[in-house]
């Protein structure tokens, strides 16, 4: 599997994304509460005593701990009493330490209905670290936790599966996936905000602000990513993978200092479908909503595949492109997309290898008229130096065939930090 940044160098031991879980006999409930009204004062203490099938229960209130799962506490679930407003795990250690370190645990093992914040690691996983791993993470919020030397700010998942759904991961700082890193394994991340992360530490490649994903089965759906940073792939950063979805998603306002303020694809396949992508941009050189780079992509792997998108207001400040597609490999596939009201053009198109043609059919392009949606495209049609061209016939004549959005909905303009205030507002 081709990546731009190192792979960590540990096993797999998790075959599969699906859960299977084993049967549960006398589960048990251990609380958890730090004014002494439960078995236990400390998390660290509850999670020692609890064995497969039990649920540590914790009491709100802020707990100044950091937090292991090791191969003992698989099976166990831990939970937040009243949920991550009310119950809240902040690293008490001056030393770097993520806030919560999962290792060789399996399928039923569950973190649900607490807040993670104030992590810091100088390996990977400043809020959730997770190595070889089988977790479901439900229900939590991470803020303000950093791997500045490393992946993953707020979540990392090495050699893991991981599924995170119903979460908040906000304003949490990494060299490599500021939000969510995965290396390695299966993601899921569903109903998830993922808010105000950066990947902008100096020393690594800076790349996906909100989610890098470097693995062979990954799916990102329904999900809010808006406002995050990094040098490449503001929101999304997909590296040297495949089988990847990214579906039903927000995609707004995210920023990259060179490429791709929106979604960066280097080397890898995956379907982008359904997602409304808008407001982002992009400083240097790379498309402002979109950047697929596919130099050395393996012969085994699929071409990108964007359906049903639609396409707002992105811009980039050095290429005027809202998509970038460059360098060789096979090209990607763009049809039954809405593009409106995006930057000077809609597609830059650099040299290839071999002429090669862009399946770009079946689009609407906020016009009807052919010689206003090539002015939209710069291709070997517009320089005899590009090689590669854009197939554009066949396009939409009615803004909603295909089924997309005829508009766009404002995005809100300020961005509330309360995990019941976000769920107002977007859900």
């Amino acid at each position: 599997m081709a990546s731009r940044v190192m792979q960590f160098a540990l096993p797999l031991s998790l075959a599969a994304l699906l859960f299977v879980s084993a049967p549960i006999s006398q589960a048990g409930i251990i609380h958890v509460d730090q004014a002494g009204g439960g078995d236990y004062e400390l998390i660290q203490d509850g999670i020692n005593a609890a064995v497969y099938g039990d649920t540590v229960l914790v009491a709100p209130g802020t707990y100044y701990e950091h937090l292991y799962m090791g191969p003992a506490a698989d099976g166990v679930t831990l939970r937040g009493d009243l949920g991550p407003e009310q119950t809240i795990v902040h690293n008490e250690s001056t030393y770097p330490f993520s806030v919560l370190f999962c290792e060789d645990v399996g399928a039923d093992t569950r973190v649900e209905g607490l807040s993670f914040d104030g992590g810091y690691s100088n390996v990977h996983g400043g809020g959730i670290r997770c190595d070889r791993a089988h977790v479901l993470i439900s229900d939590v919020s991470v803020t303000s936790c950093s791997a500045l030397e490393s992946h993953g700010g707020g979540i990392a998942g090495v050699g893991s599966d991981l599924i995170i759904v119903d979460s908040v991961v906000q304003n949490n700082r990494a060299g490599i996936g500021g939000g969510i890193s995965v290396d390695g394994g299966t993601l899921r991340v569903e109903d998830c905000f993922l808010l105000g992360n950066s990947a902008d530490w100096a020393a690594l490649d800076r790349i996906g602000g909100g989610i890098y994903i470097s693995c062979d089965l990954a799916e990102i759906v329904n999900c809010q990513i808006e406002g995050n940073n990094a040098l490449d792939g503001g929101g999304i950063a997909v590296d040297g993978s495949s089988n990847i979805s990214i579906t039903g998603n927000r995609i707004i306002n995210n920023s990259a200092t060179d490429r791709a303020g929106g979604i960066y694809i280097f080397e890898s396949d995956c379907v982008v479908s359904d997602n409304v992508i808008t407001g982002n941009y992009a400083i240097t050189t790379g498309g402002g909503a979109v950047d697929i780079d596919l130099a050395e992509t393996p012969s085994r792997l699929d071409p990108p595949v964007f359906t049903g998108n639609t396409f707002f207001g992105n811009l980039s400040y050095g290429c005027d492109a809202a998509i970038r597609v460059h360098d060789g490999g096979e090209p990607p596939q763009f049809n039954g997309n809405y593009f409106a009201d995006d930057s000077t053009y809609e597609v830059l198109v650099v040299t290839s290898p071999e002429r090669l043609t862009i399946d770009f059919t079946g689009n609407w392009w906020d016009t009807e008229d052919p010689l206003e949606i090539a002015g939209k495209i710069y291709d070997c049609e517009d320089n005899g130096g590009l090689a590669w061209c854009v197939d554009y016939s066949g396009w939409c004549d009615d803004a909603s065939c295909g089924g997309q959005a005829t508009s766009v909905e404002e995005t809100p303009g300020t961005t509330p930090v309360s995990w019941g205030q976000l769920k107002s507002l977007y859900r």
